[in-house]
């Protein structure tokens, strides 16, 4: 069962909002009008751990992927059983070190042809003796390191806070379910491309059951609207999750199967991370007796305050193993054929939401006021928002109290335990 929070547990509040000036964006808004906000907003986000890629992605040795961390370019690659994180900028002359969205090799420069060990210090310096007079050791030359770690089949990474907590501590109740839905070593199908509007009009799109029908009327909303009496959302630390399944403590049963490691899909489920990670199980036929599910990892990379890619992969969903005989034959063929169709509609439903918050973006400055947030379908959106402005604003007393002690800098909020909410 899911723990509810005592009455006298802290409960983390949302900073006051200053009232924007007349005719100014809300404050919520800001970094989606304003770049100088956006860049702010990411330096202080870019300490939060956040999901990068799929482990599948760098699982053999060389293996590189590519993408965005608090607003800067970053590679992930792997060197044996190591994973290792770099910001994507040659110490030498500033030229990107990957360029593509993946591949596999040594880490050289294409502009001058530094070459790069696994600790991201330059040993291979063309003529160094002559360039610099030195040998390159010397010369000491080093990609600028972010934190990684795999947990499960994800990668996370963070810039350097040897005062952060353990990615462990910002799972929380997250990991049991995570290891559920996403194991190491799945195949995938990876899509994604660039979407011309702010991260966070594309994250809330992920937290809203409401426009289902009005967004989708031939796919999630064909058959109307939700009833707030069968979804149970719960809220665990900056972490959400969402389920459609029955009964009194749906989330609580999730939980205890995905910690027996017993857990079968069997109902919509979503889990969203903190900033900027969702994990979505849905069921897509059934099948000579069998419920066929899938699982489509997300997330919003946030490039420009107009501008952010989405980053997906689609992974089967954990469903039992294959059945014997022709049945486990006819399993096995589904499951091709099901990694073939689902990307499709995959994709046209992340277009159609795409859509909305493209044109959120259109009219960006003219947004002065709050949302009006549902509290039966919209609820996750201002938990999402509590916690986004608990982390700026501790970042920003931090970086106010530059003299101070790390281990007395100010924290976010601290996590609660995983508590269901049913709608109001």
């Amino acid at each position: 069962m899911f723990r509810d929070s005592p009455a006298s547990a802290p409960t983390p509040q949302e900073p006051a909002r200053p009232a924007p000036a007349a005719g100014q964006p809300a404050e919520w808004v800001r970094a989606a009008t304003d770049p100088a906000a956006f860049t702010a907003e990411q330096q202080a986000l870019g300490r939060v751990w956040t999901f990068l890629c799929l482990d599948a992605e760098v699982a053999q040795d060389g293996q590189w992927f590519r993408t965005d961390l608090g607003g800067r370019s970053v590679f992930i690659q792997r060197f044996g059983d190591r994973l290792r994180g770099f910001e994507n900028v040659c110490a030498h002359r500033f030229h990107p070190i990957r360029r593509e969205r993946s591949g596999k090799g040594a880490m050289v420069c294409a502009f001058h042809h530094w070459r790069y060990n696994a600790e991201g210090q330059a040993l291979g310096i063309p003529v160094c003796d002559e360039a610099y007079g030195c040998l390159p050791k010397q010369l000491n030359a080093h990609l600028k390191p972010i934190e990684v770690e795999a947990f499960a089949g994800l990668v996370f990474g963070r810039f350097p806070d040897p005062e952060g907590e353990s990615l462990a501590d910002f799972l929380g109740d997250a990991a049991p379910m995570l290891a559920a839905l996403c194991p190491p070593g799945r195949t995938f199908t990876r899509f994604g491309g660039e979407v011309p509007a702010n991260w966070k009009f594309l994250t809330h799109v992920t937290l809203d059951d409401y426009h289902i029908v009005a967004v989708h009327p031939s796919t999630f909303g064909a058959n109307g609207y939700l009833k707030a009496k069968e979804v149970t959302y719960a809220r665990f630390g900056r972490h959400s999750a969402y389920t459609t399944e029955p009964g009194d403590d749906p989330l609580g049963g999730v939980l205890a199967d995905c910690r027996a490691g017993t857990y079968r899909a069997r109902d919509y489920l979503i889990v969203n991370l903190f900033p900027t990670f969702g994990a979505s199980q849905f069921h897509v036929i059934d099948l000579l007796g069998r419920s066929y599910y899938a699982v489509m990892v997300l997330r919003y990379a946030p490039l420009a305050h107009d501008r952010s890619r989405l980053e997906g992969w689609l992974i089967e969903g954990p469903i039992a193993p294959p059945r014997p005989g022709l049945l486990g034959v006819f399993d096995r063929f589904a499951q091709k054929v099901i990694s073939r169709i689902v990307p499709f509609y995959a994709r046209r439903v992340l277009a159609e939401d795409n859509a909305v918050c493209e044109g959120q973006q259109e009219v960006a400055r003219q947004i002065t006021e709050d949302q009006r947030l549902s509290p039966a379908f919209e609820k996750r959106i201002g938990w999402f928002e509590e916690t986004y402005a608990a982390e700026l604003a501790a970042a920003s007393q931090a970086a106010r109290e530059p003299a101070a002690p790390k281990s007395a800098a100010p924290k976010p909020f601290a996590p609660k335990p995983f508590t269901p909410q049913p709608p109001m």
